[in-house]
């Protein structure tokens, strides 16, 4: 997913939509982790997500 947002982000894209059946990990994305946490990735998928 990240590797997505990235190439989307490069390309020029600034509002795109993410699916996934991983409902915990959207959870994640969503409302973002405790910051004692090892996830770099999902890290780094939150911080690019909005906050609408």
């Amino acid at each position: 997913m990240l590797e997505g947002l990235k190439l989307a982000w490069v390309q020029g894209f600034r509002q795109v939509e993410l699916e996934s059946d991983n409902a915990l990990l959207i959870d994640i994305i969503q409302n973002g982790l405790t910051t004692c946490n090892n996830y770099s990735e999902i890290r780094l998928i939150h911080d690019r997500c909005p906050k609408d």
